[in-house]
This record gives structure tokens, sequence and C-alpha cells, in this order.
């Protein structure tokens, strides 16, 4: 066993020695880090591992213009002296792998650009690709996996050091992106015009909330447009209605990928615009007067539900015999129909008049200046009369 493999396990008995039992148990579920004597759960970096055979985790490719860029895992554990990164260039061909590169223990990327060829493929058609794969090398110089004696897929137990494929090409051109009208919690966006490069292969639209905080973005994606896709439809577009509120901001990554899987990426902003819910349909009212010996009445206002998510509720509203806008109940979000008790007619001269009544809907966010963000006002129909 190397000096690498005995510091890295000391330090997880003298973890678990510290630890309470609920940790302890805690640690023998995490997987590649957990301190125990299977080999499941033995040190990643340790090349009994049966998942890694000790390779450096999170081996990832980004194939670019006759390029590759490669990258892993860099835990920055003490003992490490240097990563070695080995390519062949015909993936799961017998082809021996090849040593292109050693870097320093500090590093966790590497840019492969010797005699490295775009869009290749065989005489039938398939593309062909490259094979990575990663080791490291201790301060004792011993080298984990050893590639002079690789995990073999025969032997047992098995073991597996991961190998990651890619093949390079020019990146499609990055979708020129614009946004769409605004509407009511969501956002659309447009790439209309693009230029189709011969080796397009599909779009993928990827998302992330960004809460105006500096952690990292975490974007998911959205949707893929493929083409078959783009032949049922005449415009280039997505539209993301998933929003809970107004004025939430989003970060989009609108990307064009080739069928090498190289892409060009169009990054945009977008909020969620200020608008408010649209005006409650069906609104009426009926009156209900109360007794021959007075003039009051009870309101009976009902109206269909508005369907926004960001629905807060509703304001209902009456005129005098002047015209002035008086305010009334507020209703539930829930609601679709109100009693207002008690209420006294409008005199206009000497006659008694039903007063008219309006609705309007509201969402939950404030606009610029403060006030609430309401709906157009709506009169109700009035379904009868009593004076």
């Amino acid at each position: 066993m190397s000096s690498l493999h005995r510091l890295y396990n000391s330090r997880c008995i003298q973890l678990v020695n510290k630890s309470w039992r609920f940790l302890f148990i805690s640690l023998i579920f995490a997987g590649f880090f957990a301190c125990a004597d299977s080999d499941d759960f033995a040190n990643p970096l340790d090349s009994e591992n049966l998942r890694t055979s000790g390779a450096p985790l999170g081996l990832t490719l980004y194939p670019g213009d006759q390029q590759v860029r490669i990258s892993w895992v860099n835990i920055g554990q003490s003992g490490i002296e240097a990563y070695k990164i080995y390519r062949r260039s015909i993936s799961y061909s017998e082809e021996p792998y090849v040593l292109i590169a050693t870097v320093d223990a500090s590093e966790s990327e590497f840019v492969d650009t010797q005699n490295i060829e775009n869009d290749r493929k065989d005489s039938d058609g398939n593309v062909l690709a490259y094979e990575y794969r990663i080791s490291y090398v201790d301060s004792d110089g011993v080298e984990t996996p050893d590639p002079m004696n690789p995990p073999s897929a025969t032997a047992e137990p098995l073991r597996l050091w991961q190998t990651v494929t890619v093949t390079p090409s020019v990146a499609p051109p990055a979708p020129d992106v614009i946004l769409g009208v605004p509407r009511n919690l969501a956002v659309e966006l447009f790439w209309d015009g693009y230029e189709f490069p011969d080796d397009f292969a599909l779009f993928r639209v990827y998302s992330a909330l960004d809460d105006g905080s500096n952690a990292p973005l975490k974007f998911s994606l959205a949707t893929e447009l493929t083409s078959d896709t783009l032949l049922m439809s005449n415009t280039l577009n997505y539209l993301d209605i998933r929003f809970q509120k107004d004025g939430t901001t989003k970060v989009y990554k609108v990307v064009a990928v080739d069928e090498y899987g190289v892409e060009g990426i169009t990054t945009i902003r977008a909020t969620s615009p200020t608008i408010p819910p649209a005006p409650p349909n069906n609104f009426t009212v009926g009156y209900i007067r109360l007794s021959l010996f007075n003039l009051k009445y009870n309101a009976v206002l009902s109206w269909d539900a508005n369907e926004e998510i960001d629905l807060d509720g509703y304001q209902i509203y009456t005129k005098d015999a002047e015209g002035n806008l008086l305010i009334r109940p507020k209703a539930h979000r829930d609601e679709t129909e109100i009693i207002i008790l008690g209420e006294d007619p409008n005199i206009v001269g000497q006659a008694a008049v039903e007063k008219p009544y309006f609705i309007t809907a509201y969402d939950n966010t404030r606009t610029e200046d403060g006030k609430r963000d309401e709906s157009e006002m709506v009169e109700a129909e009035q379904l009868n009369t009593i004076f």
C-alpha cells in the first residue's frame, strides 16, 4: 500500500473515532468516501476500489475544434504529486493507450491539441471517438491505476478504470436568441433565422433560477428540439411557463449540438414581467331587498375563477351617486362569490337606484411604485332590479 493510501485511511479512521454513532452509520452509507473494509465502500483513490480502481473521479471531456478539454475532480489530497492523462485514437478498440500529458497535482484540467482531428468517421460512416483515462502519481512514485497492469474486464473481482470518449468538431453556430413579447408568468425565447450546419443534430435549452446571490447557477435541461420536432414547427422558440410569480429571473442556455456532441452556446437572462392578472369573467350582481319598510338590500356578487398561479385575490368596488369609487370587501383567491349585506342604494334626484359594482383581480407582486398589481376593472352585469 502506498503512503497516500496509508495517509487517506489513517485520516478516515481518526474521523470515525471522533464522530458520533450517527455519523459513523452515515459514513458507512456514503459510498465512495466511507471508511469501511468492504471493497464497495473503499477509499476511491485505492487501487482495490471496485468502482474506481483508484482513478481520480469526475473525468469529463469537452470537445472543440481540433482539441479536447479534459477535467477531473481535484480533491486537494496531500500526497498526490501529479496526474497522468492517456488517450487512444479509436475508442473501445485494441489500440493501446498513449501517455499524452503529465500535469501538476494542483491542476484539474488539461487541453489536448496533439494530433487531434475533427469529424472522424470510419468507412461505413460511423463516428470515431477518442478515448481518455487518467491516473495519479503519489509521493512514492506509485501510479494508480497501474497502466502496466491495468484493471481487466475478465479479472475477478471486476474493477473499473473509468474512460470517457469524445469526437472533436467545429462547434455549430451559436443561436442568435431574442426575447418575445412580455407575457404574464412566462418568458419566450426565439432564434429564428438559424443557419443549420450540415452536421446539426438538435437544440437543447437549459434554465437556472437566478436569485441574485453569488451561489453557482444550477442549470437543468428544459427541453430538446430534435430534427423531427423542428420539421413540425415554423419557428425556433422555447416558451417557459414555469413561473410562480412576477419578477422572477432565470438564466437560459440555448445550445446547438452537432452529431459529434459539440455545442454552440448562447446565454441569455430574462425576468418574468410584472403583468397583472386577467380581469374576472362573467361578473354579475343580484339584489335582494331586505324589507318593504326601508331601502336596504343585500348584493350577491359572483364571477368565474381566474387561473393565474400567482393570483392573490379579488377586490370589489362600488360607486356612489356622484360617481366616486368606493372600496368594498376583498375576496380570497379561491372565492367566486361574495354577499355584501345591508347596502344602501344611491339616491338620484328623488329615486333610489341600485349601486353598480366592480371587480379586479390582483396577484402577489407589487408594482414598482409599491401598489397592488390589479387587473382592469370589470362592471357587474345586473341580474335584476328592486327599485
